[in-house]
Formats: structure tokens, sequence, C-alpha cells
């Protein structure tokens, strides 16, 4: 039987007056009964200081076996990865094939491009098997998110394939912070980034949930890509997105299933191909993405949440057997929460996502919500794509974190570091409305490098 867990706001009220913030308070007696859990955990948290100062990183829980997770230090990483390595601090920022670089940690893998490596298709693909398709001649540049532990630290990356990092005339910066949950709580969050040889930019940001949300993250964001590149090649990408979801479904269900069972991750997607801008997005659960222009600082397509209490969504749960709890309070918002009947756990609080293998029979899909924004993209001035977990979004709206970037090229500013200002504003938020809880914020920020200028 889980624990009860205190119920946390889902959205901590922002810049607007308290009437305007959707909190999923649900924390009354008769409802606290059910122990929610809500997707938030309280577990442990340590870190790495880019410095190299501070405190090293502890071990994010007592766990033996290839699923024990180590929180991520310098020497965690010299272990790992050699001292060969290059170390470098690292902001998340590329512009124009150049990397910039400011805080957090960067691992590259040295490699020269090997040819498409013969993976196995059935069966598990081990950690290094897939750095062995990174560095494959089908990967000009990947990166991918290692979790951080220290309150408020930047998650570190590893990075792989060609030189080519960035296509000429693209920018991108990615952020993932650690939240506030707990003594030794790992960053949950986790993203990716990929370039293929054929042409097509991946961007990943997972959000984490249940007491190995960190280990589900981290290998949605490395598997989608790979499975993307599988399929790409010989299906249209409104066949091949759902297609990696529930492969990658398929892939904790055989390698991480004991973990994945209580245990899952939200997930939007970006996808563009760098000649043609044809543009998708795709999406489980309440990691949103948003496509905006820099030059209206207006958003021009934004997915939705996928909660219990949304008709579609509750008919298929109720359809399935699951329990769902819903409480609409007097400023008209609405919360819900998905359980195995009759059991009070797990209490999750979307209704698609990836793992959560006890709710998967009860109605709780991987499927993934997808769009064609291509002409949306191309309707843009200055187009921009934002993804980003609920770290985010439950501080702000999509317009208000757009302005930030609006804001920046408008005054003459770098655009980028938009991307950081952003996590470290939903931190303050959190512990502005919460006191001792902050959760972990992720945000990936794309867009041409010339529409990050303002024509004089």
């Amino acid at each position: 039987m889980w624990p009860a867990v205190p119920l946390l706001p889902a959205r901590v009220a922002g810049r607007r007056a308290a009437p305007q913030c959707r909190c999923a308070r649900l924390n009354d007696a008769a409802v606290a009964a059910f122990g929610f859990d809500a997707g938030l955990r309280e577990v442990p948290s340590r870190s790495y200081s880019s410095s190299g100062s501070g405190s090293h990183a502890t071990s994010t829980a007592k766990r033996t076996g290839p699923l024990a997770t180590s929180c991520i230090t310098s020497s965690t990483m010299r272990l790992a990865y050699g001292d060969a390595s290059a170390q470098r601090s690292f902001s998340g920022h590329w512009q124009w094939r150049r990397w910039t670089a400011s805080s957090s940690t960067a691992t590259t893998v040295a490699s020269s491009p090997q040819q498409a490596p013969l993976l196995p298709t059935r069966g598990c693909l081990r950690a290094r098997d897939l750095d062995t398709w990174a560095e494959s001649i089908n990967v000009l540049g990947h990166v991918h998110s290692r979790p951080s532990c220290e309150p408020f630290s930047l998650s570190p990356t590893r990075e792989f394939g060609g030189k080519v990092e960035t296509p000429e005339d693209w920018s991108i910066s990615l952020r993932s912070a650690a939240g506030m949950k707990g003594s030794s709580s790992p960053n949950q969050d986790a993203f990716s980034y990929t370039l293929l040889r054929c042409g097509w930019i991946i961007c990943v940001a997972c959000d984490g949930h249940g007491e190995q949300g960190e280990v589900v993250a981290e290998r949605v964001a490395r598997m989608l890509p790979l499975l993307l590149d599988r399929h790409i090649s010989s299906m249209s990408l409104v066949e091949a997105l759902p297609r990696a979801f529930l492969d990658a479904q398929g892939d904790l269900e055989r390698c991480f299933k004991t973990a994945q069972f209580y245990s899952g991750a939200t997930l939007a997607v970006f996808c563009i191909h760098q000649d043609s801008h044809e543009a998708w997005f795709a999406h489980a659960g309440d990691s949103l993405a948003v496509l905006g222009d820099l030059a209206t600082g207006r958003t021009r397509f934004v997915t939705q949440e996928h909660k219990a209490h949304h008709p579609t969504e509750l008919g298929r749960l109720e359809q399935c057997g699951a329990q769902v709890v819903k409480k609409r309070y007097e400023d008209g918002e609405m919360v819900s929460r998905v359980f195995i009947p009759r059991t009070g756990v797990p209490g999750l609080a979307m209704s698609r996502s990836l793992g959560d293998g006890c709710l998967k029979k009860f109605g709780v899909v991987a499927d993934p919500e997808v769009h064609d924004i291509s002409e949306h993209w191309k309707s843009c001035t200055s187009p921009c794509v934002l993804l980003a977990s609920d770290g985010l979004w439950d501080t702000m709206d999509p317009e208000e974190a757009l302005v930030e970037f609006a804001r920046r090229r408008r005054r003459g500013l770098e655009v980028l570091p938009g991307a950081e200002a952003l996590v470290r504003t939903a931190q303050k938020l959190w512990i502005e409305s919460e006191g001792d809880y902050c959760d972990d914020a992720t945000v990936l920020f794309m867009a041409p490098s010339a529409g990050l200028r303002v024509e004089q």
C-alpha cells in the first residue's frame, strides 16, 4: 500500500491574481484518504556543483542492480565516461554551429561516426547500444540529460555524434533544473536533442513521476529519437510518431518492467525537417508544446493537457474500469486523479503517459496526440517552439512564457538565455507559493537563428 502523500498545487500563483491559478487542491480529509500521488513524489535529492564545490552526489535511492541510479557529479562523470572525455560547462545553447558554454556540465563522447549500427530489434537495448546508435553515421548530433540532485541545479548532459551539432542557421537552448522535493530527490525531468543525417531534428522533453520516474524519463528521452530514426524513412510522421511512442512503451515493459509499474513519464516531442520545414508536435500527458511567433509575442499553436476529467479521456478510462475521482472548486477549477479500483493508488494526475504499467489496462494509454503544425510554422514571421514540463506550466501560461523570449528579441538582447530565465522564474514562483516545495522544471527552446534578431 502506498503511503498517503499530501497534495501539492498543480499550478502555483504566478504573475496574475490568485483567481487565475489552477491549483489542484484535492487535499481535504475525505479525498486525502485515497493517498493521492498526483505525479509528484517526495524523493531523495543531491547534485553536482558546476564550480567543483558543494556536496558530492549520493545515491538517489537504496537500489541495487541495473536500475540503481546515482546523482551526477564531476567524479561520477569521470568514473562513468573516463578522464579522456572532454569536460566543460554547459549552458544548453547552440547557435550557428557554435557551442556556447556557461553552467552545469557536459560530457562529450569523442568518437568518429560509425556505420549504421545493427542493433537488435527485439529484446532490450543496453545503454551502450544507445550510445552506439548515437555515434553512428545516421546521427549528426545527439544530446541527452542526466539527472541532477542538488536543489535548483541544472542537469548535466552527454553529447554524441559528429562535429555538426545543430544545422546552420538554427538555434536551440536546453535547460532542466532540479526542484526541491525532499532531502535527496533527483531531477525526474529529462530531455534530448537529435539531428539525423536525413535532415530531421527531434526534440524531446519528459517529466517523470513515481518512485523511479527519473529512470523512465531518461530512457524515454533516449529511446524516442532512436525509434523515430528506425521508422522515419519508411512512413510519414503521422504514422511514425504514434509507432515510436508505443514502441517506447513496449521497451519499458520489456526492459524496465518493475521500474515502470508504479512510475512513468509524460512527454512532448517536436520534429522539424531543416530544409522543408515540415513540423510536427506529439505529446502525452501534461508536458506541453507551444509554437509561437517572436515578432508578435503571440502563441500560434498550443497542445492541451491530457486529464482524466476531459470527456473523451474520461469515457475511455471508465470503459476500461478505472476509478476516476474528480472535484470542482468554487472558482471553476476541475481536478482529477486515476486509481486502480478500490485500492487508493496510484492517484495519477494525467490520463496518458509512458510507463505507469499498473494503469495500462485501466485506460491510461501511451498513445500520443499528434499535430502537423507545418502551415502554422510557415505562417509565422519569426517562428519558435517551446517544450516544457509542468514545472513551468503550473506557474505561467504559454503566452507568458513566450513573452520572455519576445521581450529579449525586441530589446536586442540574446534570446537563448530566456530558457534559463524561465526555469528560474518558475522556481521562484513555486517557492513563493509553497515555501518548502518546488517542482523540477525543463524548458527547450528552438528557432531559426535569423528570427532571433530584429531587422533594423
